[in-house]
C-alpha cells in the first residue's frame, strides 16, 4: 500500500496532466491568438511538471508494509438482533456523507457487540488503511486517551509534556495515517476532539470516527449522527436466550411458559438475557424454574428503569454462586476498569488468599 505523501505526489501528478491536456487541447483548436501567450503558457507548465519531478524523489519505501500496525480480528459472539441497525451503521461508515457516527443505547444492550463485528468486517475492506480501537470507560481522562491512541499507532508521547504539545504531536501523527476509522468504546462524557489531539473528518482526508455511549446527549453535543441500537424483540430475545440455556430444554413442554416469562423480564437486554441463560442451563426440574422466576422478580420488583435490570439480572446470578466462587468475582473488582487481567496471574493471587 503507497504511502499518504506518495499518494498525494500522484495526485498532483494527475492534475498537472491534465492541465497540460487542456493545454493541448487548445493549441490543437487554435485558440492561442499570440505565440507570445502560448510560450508562456508552454514555459509555465513545463517548470511546474519539473518541480513535480523533483518532489518525486523520496527516501526510504514507498509503500507501508509494518505488519506491527495490521488491524486484527476481534472476538465477538453471534449476533442476534438489530440486523438493520448494523447495515445502517455499516453503509454510513462506507459512505461519504457522515464523518462522525454515534452508537447509542442501553448498557448491556450490545453496543461493543456490534462495534467489533462492523470493525472485523472492515478489515475485508480495502476502503480504509487503519482501523484504530480505544476504550474510553467511564473515568475519562485526556493524557490517557492520547497515550492509547498513540499506542495504537505505533508512537510514543511523553508523560511530561503539555497536554497541547502532545495534542499536536497527535494530530500530525493522525494526518499521517491516511484514511483511518477511529473507534472510542465505551464514552461517558462529551470532550473536545481538538483538545485530544483527534483529527476530524473531512472529504479529503477519509477518516471516519466512532463512539459507542450510553447518553444521546454525548452524541448530540459532540456533533455525531446518532444511530440507536434498540432493545430484541420477543421473538429474537426468546432465540438468543434458547442459544445460551441449550435447545434441549425444549424436549419438555412443561417449561415454555416458564421460558417466556424468563425472556420476558429481561425486557430485550442481550447481557440480561445472556447472563441468566447461563444460570439457568441444564435446569430441567419446573419446580426449580418457578422458584427461580420468583426469585428474579424479587430482585427486579422495584426497578422501573429498563437498563438498570441488568445489574438485577447479575445480582441474581451472582448469589447462586458458591460462596468461594463468589469471593473469586469480588477480588475482581479490585482492579481498575478496563485493566487487563492476567489469568495465570488472578489463579495466583486466589491460591494466596
Amino acid at each position: 500500500m503507497p504511502k499518504l505523501e506518495v499518494e498525494r505526489w500522484f495526485k498532483k501528478v494527475e492534475e498537472k496532466l491534465t492541465h497540460a491536456q487542456h493545454v493541448e487541447d487548445k493549441v490543437s483548436k487554435g485558440k492561442y491568438l499570440f505565440r507570445s501567450c502560448f510560450g508562456k503558457i508552454v514555459d509555465e507548465s513545463t517548470q511546474a511538471m519539473k518541480e513535480v519531478r523533483a518532489e518525486g524523489r523520496f527516501s526510504g519505501s514507498l509503500i507501508v508494509n509494518d505488519p506491527s500496525t495490521i488491524a486484527v480480528n476481534l472476538p465477538t459472539p453471534e449476533l442476534t438482533g438489530a440486523a438493520d441497525v448494523r447495515e445502517e451503521f455499516y453503509q454510513y461508515l462506507m459512505g461519504d456523507e457522515v464523518g462522525m457516527i454515534g452508537v447509542c443505547g442501553m448498557g448491556g444492550i450490545g453496543k461493543t457487540t456490534i462495534m467489533k463485528d462492523v470493525h472485523n468486517r472492515l478489515l475485508k475492506e480495502s476502503k480504509f488503511r487503519k482501523l484504530i480501537w480505544v476504550t474510553v470507560s467511564q473515568n475519562f481522562d485526556i493524557q490517557r486517551l492520547q497515550k492509547n491512541i498513540t499506542c495504537q499507532l505505533k508512537g510514543n508521547l511523553s508523560d511530561d509534556e503539555d497536554t497541547i504539545i502532545r495534542a499536536g504531536k497527535l494530530w500530525e501523527m493522525l494526518k499521517g495515517q491516511g484514511s483511518y476509522v477511529l473507534i472510542l468504546d465505551d464514552v461517558w462524557k462529551s470532550f473536545s476532539l481538538e483538545d485530544v489531539g483527534i483529527l476530524e473528518p473531512t472529504s479529503n482526508n477519509g477518516c471516519k470516527l466512532v463512539l459507542t455511549t450510553r447518553s444521546e446527549r454525548v452524541v448530540r453535543s459532540m456533533g455525531f449522527k446518532k444511530v440507536q441500537v434498540p432493545c430484541l424483540s420477543m421473538e429474537e430475545a426468546m432465540d438468543l436466550f434458547l442459544s445460551k440455556v441449550g435447545l434441549d430444554i425444549l424436549a419438555d413442554p412443561t417449561l415454555e411458559s416458564f421460558l417466556k416469562i424468563v425472556v420476558r423480564e429481561c425486557d430485550g437486554l442481550p447481557l440480561a438475557i445472556v447472563t441468566l441463560a447461563g444460570c439457568m442451563r441444564g435446569l430441567t426440574d419446573p419446580h426449580v424454574w418457578e422458584n427461580a422466576i420468583d426469585e428474579l422478580r424479587g430482585y427486579i420488583r422495584n426497578i422501573h428503569d429498563v437498563e438498570d435490570k441488568v445489574y438485577g439480572c447479575l445480582k441474581f446470578n451472582y448469589d447462586r454462586l458458591k460462596q468461594r466462587d463468589q469471593e473469586c468475582f469480588l477480588y475482581c473488582a479490585l482492579y481498575r476498569e478496563d485493566y487487563a487481567i492476567i489469568k495465570e496471574e488472578l489463579i495466583e493471587h486466589w491460591l494466596i488468599e
